[in-house]
This record gives structure tokens, C-alpha cells and sequence, in this order.
């Protein structure tokens, strides 16, 4: 009886501080976990015994956020913050900020969000990533073939975020191999501060088509994350890389290259569907490579927590001196998400 009593009291303790927010229900039910999003009507809340559930917000009486957060009330609206949110009424929740609280409705416009980049703690580990397959045939009076697998995990630690990603794409026009190269790339940034970090980055790219058989490169540089929450993040970086090219008639070069890096996504529909865009554009110090290029732009459709469906268009561009190299590809695929 007295080890029931005790597990008792650990499972209670661990429920109120590790799942500290609460949603109440119109219909009189209440759900506890961590409420991660509330956006376009919806309240997107992470439980323990059933993953992440999304409630419409019109079914919801009120709830409570126990950590700091950002408020809006509309798309052009300004921005609120509140220290918690503690429940009130019907359909409203009360914002509180220091020895200060403020009530407001529960509506269509309201979106709240976490900090997903200052909330870190020395112990915490965050995984995630993605893998991603797509594929395109047509037959009229040519026949057209596109293969491709891309994907990266991302993980934080402490004050270190580690991103790898990898890429494969192949096409064909009348049993002519047009594209085939893959890449991969790997990079590690050490936070100064909540937004300054200094990135370390390799990548390598291999070609089996285009002048460029091969290119290798090493570099550092600062980067800045403008911004990182539940629903989007935005960061830049400059780099200076060492890059060597190796070309197919057998000549080779190195040379500085200097670049700028972006990374930017942004969720819509209550995180069911994500615009995204990463890429790195440059050139070199003495003018070897006049344009060295790879960008990539796509949306994704969530059709659960871990399955989705997307679309993507990927550009790499190399232009110097000595040889050429240009790859377009056009991606519809399904996605597996971590």
C-alpha cells in the first residue's frame, strides 16, 4: 500500500511539472501536457500518452501556458508578451506579465507562440529531421525520368546546433541521363548568444554529367538566428571557405570563396503546412568562379505528425573559369518526419 501510494505521488508530481499546461474543454473535459502552438483555430498540445493533439480553439473554454510567450491578435497586429497564461472564462485566458495581467478573447486571430531558441537548457538534446522521396515519369513521344532522395537531421545541445544534409537526384530524356550528382553537407554552430553563433561547414558535391566533376569545400564564418519560434525561424550566415574544383577534362583549382547562407521556414494552418527555403550564394576572392550557387524552395503538406506529402524546386549554378556546371530539379514526393 505504501509503494502504491508513493508511485502515486511521483506520477502526480511528474505530470504537474513536466506536463504543466492545461487545456479546458467547452464540453467539460480537460487535457494536460504542453501546449506547443496556437494558430489559425487551432491548439496544438503535446501530451504524453498521446503525442500531439490538435483541438479547433472553438471548442476550447481556456487554458494556461506556464512559460514565456509571444501573443498576436491578427496578422498586422503588434506583439504582446506575457510571462504565463493563466485560464479565465469562457473563451478567454488571462495574460500575465510581472505584477501585471491582461484578459483577451479566444478567437479566429489569435496565434501564440514559444520561443523554441532561448528555452534550451544544458541538459536538453532535440532531434529532428526529415527524409524525403520523390519521383516523376511522363511518356508522349519522349519519355522523361526524375528520381530524387534528400534529407537532414538537425540537433541542439547545450549551446551547439549540428545540421547534416544530404541530397541525391538523377533524370532522364530518352534513356539520356540529363542530371545525376549528389551532395552533402554537414555544419556546426556554436552559440555566443541567443541569436550570434560562428558556423563551421564542409561540403561536397559529386557530378556524373556537367563540367564540374567534383567540388570540396571548408569554411567558417558568423551567423545570425534573426529569429526562431513554434512557427518559423529565419537565419543568415557569411562564410569564408577554401574550395577546391575538380573538372572532368582532369584539371583542377582552389581558391577563397566567400558566401552568404540562409535559412528560413515558416508554418501555416496550425502547422499543417510549411514554406520553406534554404540556399548559399557566392563567389570567389580572385575571381576563379564568378557564381557559385544551390538554393532550394518548397512547400509541405502534413498529412499526420510524421507523414507528409511536399513539392520542391532545387537550383545549383557553378560558373568560373574553366568549366560550367547547372542542375534544375523539380521534386513532388512524400515525406517521412522526426
Amino acid at each position: 500500500m505504501y509503494k502504491l501510494l508513493v508511485t502515486a505521488i511521483l506520477i502526480i508530481f511528474t505530470s504537474c511539472f513536466a506536463w504543466g499546461d492545461t487545456i479546458k474543454l467547452k464540453n467539460g473535459d480537460n487535457l494536460s501536457g504542453k501546449i506547443k502552438l496556437v494558430d489559425s483555430n487551432k491548439v496544438l498540445i503535446e501530451t504524453e500518452y498521446a503525442g500531439i493533439i490538435t483541438i479547433n480553439s472553438d471548442k476550447v473554454a481556456t487554458f494556461s501556458i506556464n512559460e514565456p510567450v509571444k501573443i498576436k491578435n491578427g496578422l498586422f497586429s503588434a506583439s504582446q508578451y506575457a510571462d504565463t497564461i493563466v485560464s479565465a472564462g469562457e473563451s478567454e485566458i488571462k495574460l500575465v506579465k510581472g505584477n501585471d495581467s491582461k484578459i483577451i478573447p479566444i478567437n479566429n486571430d489569435l496565434t501564440i507562440i514559444k520561443n523554441t531558441s532561448s528555452s534550451l537548457t544544458p541538459n536538453d538534446l532535440i532531434i529532428n529531421g526529415d527524409l524525403n522521396a520523390g519521383a516523376y515519369y511522363n511518356k508522349g513521344s519522349s519519355k522523361s525520368e526524375q528520381y530524387n532522395l534528400n534529407g537532414n537531421i538537425t540537433a541542439k545541445h547545450d549551446l551547439w546546433r549540428h545540421g547534416l544534409r544530404a541530397a541525391l537526384f538523377r533524370s532522364k530524356d530518352d534513356e539520356q541521363t540529363s542530371n545525376y550528382y549528389y551532395t552533402a553537407q554537414y555544419e556546426v554552430d556554436r552559440f555566443f548568444t541567443p541569436s550570434f553563433f560562428w558556423q563551421g561547414n564542409v561540403q561536397y558535391k559529386h557530378d556524373w554529367i556537367e563540367d564540374i566533376k567534383t567540388k570540396t569545400s571548408f569554411g567558417m564564418g558568423p551567423g545570425w538566428q534573426v529569429w526562431e519560434d513554434e512557427l518559423s525561424a529565419l537565419s543568415l550566415t557569411g562564410l569564408v571557405s577554401y574550395q577546391r574544383i575538380d573538372y572532368r577534362d582532369g584539371n583542377d583549382s582552389t581558391h577563397p570563396l566567400g558566401s552568404v547562407k540562409w535559412n528560413y521556414y515558416q508554418f501555416f494552418a496550425g502547422k499543417s503546412l510549411k514554406f520553406f527555403t534554404v540556399g548559399e550564394i557566392g563567389r570567389s576572392f580572385n575571381n576563379d568562379v564568378d557564381l557559385d550557387l544551390s538554393a532550394t524552395a518548397g512547400l509541405a503538406y502534413w498529412l499526420t505528425d510524421w507523414l507528409s506529402v511536399n513539392t520542391s524546386l532545387t537550383r545549383s549554378k557553378s560558373t568560373t573559369h574553366d568549366g560550367d556546371s547547372s542542375n534544375t530539379n523539380y521534386n513532388i514526393g512524400v515525406g517521412v518526419n522526426w
